[in-house]
């Protein structure tokens, strides 16, 4: 029961934080499109994660996942309209290979390990991918439809019922966990569902682009969070992706700013 009860926790806090979302003055297209995307986002990146059959491949699955600050930037061209630069292409591949190489450090880049994954077992990656460009078009959807309104307990409301109505059609039984396992839960349903307010909010009140452009750190604070927390430094390979990934968002925002 530990997802729906993440998601259950984090409802509960954004509905503390922000207060209940008034969905009548929402637009339709915000509520519906972004609603849809968002819980699509989270059955298909879960999904992924559950088909995965090897730490490598989790890893991997994430890899394509966090592509989605990339196409978040790309698609904002074509669904916002964002007026960006020419070599905003070749900063968004300099960031891309400092992601792969930041997420692959360990296993020092190994790019005929990473194809041969995917042909033995395209599944998880396919919906790794699915999960990125979903994630993508839900953040152009929602900073083009939303008019300011915030849904994200919503959002979080539907799929913690989506996923207590999996839990108990397949027979699911609640247990008490134990105290600390509670303690763990509580604390990451509050920091999932905050986070993903904070990002709602960022996309509505700052500016879109370079929100996406600074997203393109996340793989990176990702892998270095997971390293510290396993009391584990990254090797060389990880600061070399992190020094491709600031020099292509660097590419990005300068493909941003415009002439005054």
């Amino acid at each position: 029961a530990g997802p729906p009860l993440i998601y259950s926790v984090g409802a509960i806090v954004i509905l503390l934080k922000n207060g209940m979302p008034k969905i009548r003055i929402m637009p339709k297209s915000y509520l519906l499109g972004a609603c849809g995307f968002f819980v699509a986002y989270e059955i298909v990146y879960s999904r992924a994660l559950a088909i995965a059959e090897t730490s490598r491949q989790t890893l991997e699955v994430g890899m394509l996942n966090y592509l989605w600050p990339c196409l978040t930037l790309l698609f904002a061209i074509w669904i916002n309209k964002a007026k960006l630069k020419w070599w905003v292409w070749p900063g968004t591949a300099i960031s891309i290979t400092g992601m792969y190489w930041c997420l692959t450090s360990n296993s020092g880049g190994d790019l005929a390990g990473f194809i041969a994954s995917v042909a033995a077992g395209p599944m998880p990656y396919i919906f790794g991918l699915a999960a990125g460009i979903v994630w993508a078009v839900y953040s152009n959807i929602s900073f083009r439809y939303s008019e300011g309104h915030n849904a994200v307990p919503l959002f979080f409301a539907v799929i913690a019922l989506i996923l207590w109505a999996g839990f108990f059609m397949n027979g699911g039984e609640l247990h008490f966990p134990g105290l600390w396992p509670c303690v763990q839960l509580l604390f990451l349903g509050a920091v999932m569902g905050i986070s993903y307010s904070m990002w709602e909010s960022g996309i509505h009140q700052g500016n879109f682009i370079f929100l996406a452009i600074c997203s393109y750190f996340t793989p990176a604070f990702a892998m270095l969070f997971a390293a510290l927390w396993l009391n584990s430094m990254p090797p060389a390979a990880y600061w070399a992706g992190v020094t491709l990934v600031v020099g292509g968002s660097l590419i990005c925002w300068a493909a941003s700013v415009k002439k005054a």
